[in-house]
């Protein structure tokens, strides 16, 4: 397993040192606030496949996408709740049609999951599921991911999948029953606990490995945050049980905590869109502390002999050596002297102040 593990963060690296190569080095200096996210071309969502261009990226939108899941949602309840809450049906079964508004009464039954609410949990979750997999594409085209946070993305859409059948299926009681024989331990009633404690660890360690590495992650942490409250309550609801008001409070914190985590998984979409787009503005953060640079200080200069008057001497080099060939006044004085020839005349200088 770790072999395995280290082999795919080494290709992660080439993958990522690929990217920083074909980036090139005009890469503008760190700033000291934390700095954007860096995509590659793939990321963008008109290059993803699905409806990845439909997903809201202005305020504006992902504001009406969320009305448009809650609030069928709410009116679902507020008509299944009717009954319970205030004694009376919104439908009253009479008249010619009296067949149809008792089929139509059973739609909105607030005591079972076979109704309109829960239908639309299962809608909200699939729809959680796919964007959650649409985030995941994009995030795996960021070039500074070194260890593949992007896989947490695919998880959550599996935590998602498996929330989705266990609102059908009776997977809680199956596995706490499994794991109630295995260890012989009862965990709640007929082991229910182990998996509210499951549920509850897996979704805690993905999600803060999917949402920490987000850019804009207030909103997405507050809606995810919302969503396994609501879950937390429905698990509570069944823990304690009791009459119908506790049974229907149960189904109803279950089917909005599916509305709620199909709307953080919008918030998450747009904001990793953001990111790819570079829209997002810089978080504010620490100053990085910039090392303290002593000023520089020039060696005292030494107390060097009078420069000597190169022209003036090489002037009388010439006329004592015939080592400076057949120039002319005009060539010598324009000549560009080699170090050499400087130190060879400066010795010159020193021999005829001596002399003198």
């Amino acid at each position: 397993m770790s072999l395995n593990g280290s082999q795919r963060r080494d290709q992660r690296r080439r993958l990522v040192v690929s990217w920083k190569r074909a980036e090139g080095d005009n890469a503008a200096p760190a700033p000291v606030t934390r700095p954007m996210a860096a995509y590659g071309d793939e990321a963008h969502p008109e290059r993803q496949r699905g409806p990845a261009t439909l997903l809201p990226t202005g305020l504006g939108g992902l504001t009406a996408a969320a009305t448009a899941i809650l609030l069928p949602m709410a009116a679902a309840w507020a008509v299944a709740a009717a009954e319970p809450v205030f004694g009376r049906r919104l439908l009253v079964p009479a008249g010619r049609f009296a067949a149809t508004l008792e089929a139509a009464t059973a739609c909105f039954d607030p005591r079972g999951m076979q109704s309109l609410a829960g239908w639309l949990a299962q809608v909200s979750l699939g729809l959680a599921t796919a964007v959650a997999l649409i985030v995941r594409l994009m995030r795996r085209h960021r070039r500074d991911d070194y260890n593949g946070r992007y896989r947490a993305w695919g998880w959550l859409a599996g935590l998602f999948v498996i929330t989705a059948c266990s609102g059908v299926v009776p997977l809680g009681r199956l596995v706490g029953a499994a794991i109630a024989d295995a260890t012989g331990i009862a965990f709640g009633p007929g082991g229910s606990g182990w998996w509210v404690a499951l549920a509850a660890t897996a979704y805690g360690t993905v999600a803060l490995w999917a949402v920490l590495p987000l850019h804009e992650r207030g909103a997405t942490a507050a809606w995810l945050t919302l969503a396994l409250a609501s879950w937390a309550l429905a698990a509570g609801c069944g823990w304690v049980g009791g009459g119908d008001t506790i049974v229907i409070a149960g189904h109803a914190a279950w089917t909005f905590g599916a509305a709620l985590a199909a709307v953080a998984m919008l918030a998450a979409a747009r904001s990793v869109i953001r990111e790819v787009r570079g829209q997002c503005s810089p978080a504010r953060g620490k100053a990085a502390r910039q090392p303290v640079r002593e000023p520089a200080v020039e060696p005292a200069a030494e107390e060097d002999e009078e420069e000597p008057d190169f022209t003036a001497v090489a002037s009388d080099a010439a006329a004592e050596s015939d080592d400076s060939g057949s120039l002319d006044g005009a060539e010598q004085e324009h000549r560009h002297l080699s170090k050499a020839e400087r130190k060879r005349l400066k010795k010159l200088a020193r021999m005829n102040r001596a002399v003198a």
